[in-house]
């Protein structure tokens, strides 16, 4: 909905117009004083000038204003914009306006600087500005400040317009490769491993058109008349926990938060389209998520990796409240890691028991990308595609 401009309450001087005030203010004393008419009146019209000025800010002009921000929903670092659209209702005077959008995402602030130019009267101006993306999570947007200015630019008319809207900014999912082929469960929830298997059944489920005919259960196909298809174990669909490493320590440089998220997101998405059970949680258990399992076309892995996605923003904006208890990480074939060089590598290697993890670091000063301690892998890398370029050779 369009906005009044009429909200708009600081009406104040701007540094020209302090200097042309001062600067008449002498050159009529000093005129009056020395009896030169010609200073005399240089000092009067600059004076002139200023309440001229200052009458322009304190006419009141029927302005609207509506903003909107497209996408409500972006990747991060793809493009996002706000357009601005502002009437000038007066039948007579015309009017110069900036605006300042603000972004807001946890405890930062961006300033957003908007040019609209010259409106005349009854004429309407749109524009459109870009929104920063570069950081994971919920952002939002407004509510803008509208500056009026009077003329020659010596006073200005300033104030709020409008309400905010709300963005949200996504992991990046970067290419890469799913998770290695390994020991897993004999079937789902189990506690036995199997080095081979394949032949216990999980469930069933109806036929989908590309499914493998040669996976038809004729006996239920048979009894109900629908053609069903069974869902058996495989070896090659290791059940994968990404545990986020959240603690305060982990994320003590700006940035490293939106490149662990990369990573996370990219890792799970590649999961969950090659149908591997997945479990997305954080070392302080703020976050524990379990993305359901799918089998070839029967999947949709941006509708199960969504709640993922969203958590990972959430990280951004913590909660005041206090977070859970550590997870527990007994369940799982495959656990990946995900900190920083900040991160407290012996608590996490505690976190993850008797299992071994690949340690994924987002850490621009390591020495190489590959490095490898009690036969479990250290990736590391200056940003998320350098460390999912590591996970890629030690998974293909």
């Amino acid at each position: 909905m369009p906005a009044s401009a009429r909200e708009a309450t600081l009406v104040r001087p701007t540094s020209r117009g302090v200097v042309a005030a001062v600067t008449g203010v002498v050159l009529l004393a000093a005129g009056l004083w020395a009896g030169y008419p010609t200073v005399r009146g240089l000092g009067a019209g600059f004076l002139v000038l200023v309440l001229v000025s200052l009458a322009s800010v304190l006419l009141p002009l029927p302005l609207s204003v509506d903003r909107v921000v497209s996408p409500s929903r972006v990747a991060r670092g793809d493009a996002c914009e706000g357009e601005l659209t502002v009437h000038n209702g007066s039948a007579r005077f015309g009017t110069s306006l900036d605006a300042t959008d603000w972004v807001t995402g946890g405890d930062t602030s961006v300033e957003v600087p908007v040019d609209v130019p010259w409106l005349p009267a009854g004429e309407s101006r749109t524009v459109t500005f870009p929104l920063p993306t570069a950081r994971v999570g919920r952002l939002t947007i407004g509510p803008m400040s509208l500056r009026r200015n009077g003329f020659g630019g010596l006073w200005l008319r300033a104030g709020q317009v409008g309400d905010t809207r709300d963005l949200l900014v996504t992991p990046r999912l970067l290419p890469c490769h799913g998770v290695p082929t390994g020991v897993t469960r004999g079937h789902v929830g189990a506690d036995e491993r199997v080095e081979r298997g394949g032949t216990d059944l999980t469930g069933l489920r109806e036929y989908v058109p590309g499914d493998d005919l040669r996976r038809l259960h004729w006996a239920t196909t048979a009894r109900t008349g629908t053609l069903m298809i069974r869902e058996d174990s495989d070896p090659s669909r290791a059940h994968l926990t990404v545990l986020v490493d959240d603690t305060p320590a982990a994320l003590a440089t700006d940035g490293d938060l939106d490149e662990m998220a990369d990573v996370a997101a990219s890792i799970l998405r590649a999961a969950v389209a090659a149908g591997h059970p997945c479990r997305l949680t954080s070392a302080r258990g703020s976050i524990d998520i379990e993305l359901a399992a799918g089998i070839g076309v029967a999947v949709n892995p941006s509708a199960v990796l969504e709640p993922a996605l969203v958590a990972l923003c959430d990280l951004a904006s913590p909660s005041p409240s206090a977070p859970g208890s550590p997870p527990a990480l007994h369940d799982t074939d495959v656990l990946a890691v995900v900190g920083s060089r900040h991160s407290d590598r012996s608590r996490l290697a505690t976190l993850a028991g008797a299992l071994r993890p690949t340690l994924l670091l987002v850490d621009p000063t390591a020495a190489q990308g590959i490095s490898w301690s009690a036969g479990a892998p250290t990736l590391s890398g200056a940003r998320a595609i350098d460390v999912l370029a590591a996970w890629d050779a030690v998974t293909s």
